[in-house]
């Protein structure tokens, strides 16, 4: 079988350096939602592989593009910092701790619970409620490999509904639909079928 060969102007493409990685935006600009609830939503993602979507704004770019229904980002997170309590209904999620200790929970209201240590790593299957949280005393890192061959389709993530009824007493009800809005992550009950 005959073998590519590739020249180092090809292979930068292929290339993510973590030190020039800006932070993904994971979602879109809107100035009636406070910073402080997108924060709360998204800690900082540096996306190092994804499938490049045509007209994806600026600040969602991967640093490399990848096949279709891969994403490969690291997440970063202060100590305390965690994300909102969830569930993939099609993607699956795999971590890799390579930083740090993350408590990860999962199953409805978080119920059950492991401590990652760098170069821990945890398979969240599909269907499942997850959460992390840096349970360290230093900023922390964990790699997020999300697989999903329907990528483009919308309902895949939905925050679950103790997260939601926090969201709206902090910050107020309107904001559970303009964050659905704005993040793709679904505040509100999924439509029913």
């Amino acid at each position: 079988m005959k073998t590519l060969r590739i020249t180092p102007e090809q292979m930068r493409s292929r290339i993510a350096r973590f030190g020039e990685l800006r932070a993904h935006m994971n979602h879109t600009v809107d100035a009636s939602i406070p910073q402080e609830a997108f924060d709360a939503v998204n800690p900082p993602m540096y996306l190092l592989m994804a499938h490049a979507a045509q007209g994806v704004g600026e600040g969602m770019e991967p640093a490399i593009a990848g096949p279709k229904g891969m994403s490969v980002g690291i997440v970063s997170c202060r100590p305390g910092d965690k994300v909102l309590l969830h569930v993939h209904h099609r993607s699956r999620e795999v971590f890799l701790c390579l930083k740090g200790r993350f408590a990860l929970r999962w199953n409805e209201g978080g119920t059950d619970e492991t401590t990652l240590e760098p170069f821990d790593m945890i398979d969240v299957p599909v269907g499942v409620y997850r959460q992390f949280e840096n349970v360290g005393q230093e900023p922390a890192l964990l790699l997020a490999i999300i697989t999903d061959e329907h990528e483009d389709e919308p309902g895949d993530i939905a925050i679950a509904p103790e997260d939601r009824a926090r969201f709206a007493e902090r910050f107020g009800p309107a904001i559970l639909e303009k964050l659905t809005a704005a993040t793709g992550l679904l505040f509100t009950d999924p439509p029913t079928k």
